[in-house]
């Protein structure tokens, strides 16, 4: 096991440490993860705000139920 993961990290070195394309893969490299950064922030974001919603629904729901049912547990 070690083997493979030696020969795949001399692999990736060789492959973003290459005199004439190098650089070239590393920029790409670098934009390819900036844009997962921006794209996993924005869906976090979109998720904290669903459940916030839902939060803010459920005790509206709550508020609405009136006070002698919840004496009767429905």
């Amino acid at each position: 096991m070690r083997t493979l993961i030696a020969f795949g990290a001399g692999a990736a070195a060789m492959y973003l440490l290459d005199p004439e394309q190098g650089r070239r893969r590393r920029a790409l490299l670098r934009d390819q993860l900036v844009h997962a950064k921006r794209v996993l922030s924005e869906r976090a974001g979109s998720k904290a705000r669903d459940l916030s919603n839902r939060a803010q629904g459920l005790a509206a729901e709550a508020r609405r139920i009136p006070e002698g049912a919840r004496h009767l547990g429905r």
